[in-house]
């Protein structure tokens, strides 16, 4: 792919949106505008983390040890929220608009690379946000998190992904596959952020994360839009026969549920309390994640629909023959 440098020459229209995407940045990034966001006391009258987003904590036995156990699990989830963002932010979309900025994955205009450093500036300043966030609910409220994770859902697909496409094309399916997660993640934001009962904190680091995600988002999808066209037919044909598959392992969620198991645990109840728990709340576990996964997969067909990736054929009749309905 070596003669794919100075291929993707920007057109005018995008030179525009871009320089206006610039100027955006000095006048509203989150990181040249927030002040620090201060957690507040395990004692305030508001969660730390939106109980509708935790079916455990709407189960009797889970209610009946009060609202220090809610607290806790909640305090959980948060911990496992904010450690989930510093490694999305830090380990895969850093990372590519890096390899964007070093030529690592080529062809990219200055100006594309100049904004792609914005997006390192603005996503390496939410995961300061979210560790921040951690240590000062680690100082207040003496609550430590259960684990500290060093992979997540992502990460784990992309790594999947690694195993079956081949070593010279992983720098274009990086693109691909932090275009889709930025899509989505954004999506997720504007719906976190919207939930009642929790801490205005923790709105506000939503709000504050989901105010440049929406740029970030535009900004890559963008980026595939201009390089798709530009892989050779080979490359397009191997992501493209991928892709779908790999949409499915992406949003794949934990239906064993250790996560909850060790939290429940961990606030002192027992294996078969524990057990009765989770039985209970399986069906609204589930019914929630089977919804997103639903909706999120739609969402991300359209995404690539809008990036012209089904103009390439090979690739539209692949998510067809997928189950996807296809235009």
């Amino acid at each position: 792919m070596s003669n794919l440098a100075t291929k993707i020459l920007p057109n005018v229209e995008n030179i525009k949106k871009e320089t206006n995407n610039i100027k955006h940045w000095y006048r509203k990034a989150t990181v040249r505008t927030t002040d620090r966001i201060i957690v507040p006391s395990f004692d305030s009258d508001e969660y730390i983390f939106p109980p509708s987003r935790q079916p455990l904590v709407s189960h009797p036995l889970v209610i009946s040890k009060g609202e220090e156990t809610i607290g806790y699990i909640l305090a959980q989830s948060a911990y496992q929220y904010m450690y989930d963002i510093g490694l999305l932010e830090t380990r895969f979309v850093i990372d590519c608009s890096l390899n964007i900025v070093n030529n690592v994955i080529e062809g990219f205009s200055d100006v594309t690379k100049r904004e792609a450093l914005a997006v390192v500036i603005d996503e390496g300043y939410h995961a300061y946000v979210a560790l921040d966030f951690i240590m000062q609910m680690k100082e207040q409220n003496k609550i430590e998190p259960l684990e500290v994770p060093h992979s997540n859902g992502n990460l784990d697909a992309v790594r999947n992904a690694y195993k079956v496409l081949r070593p010279e094309i992983h720098n274009h399916f990086q693109l691909i596959s932090v275009t889709l997660a930025e899509h989505t993640l954004t999506k997720d934001l504007l719906a976190i952020g919207d939930e009642k009962n929790t801490t205005e904190t923790f709105n506000q680091v939503m709000s504050d994360h989901v105010a440049d995600e929406g740029r970030h988002a535009s900004f890559f999808m963008t980026a595939t839009t201009n390089y798709w066209p530009k892989l050779p037919e080979e490359v397009k044909v191997e992501i493209g026969q991928f892709l779908p598959a790999y949409i499915d392992e992406y949003l794949k969620g934990d239906e064993t549920r250790d996560f909850d198991r060790k939290v429940l645990l961990a606030a002192g109840f027992s294996e078969q309390e524990t057990q009765t728990i989770l039985d209970d709340t399986h069906e609204e576990y589930m019914a929630r994640m089977n919804s997103y996964i639903q909706k999120t997969t739609l969402q991300l067909v359209e995404a690539v629909e809008k990036m012209r990736m089904f103009d390439h054929e090979p690739t539209k009749q692949a998510f067809i023959a997928h189950g996807h309905q296809v235009d």
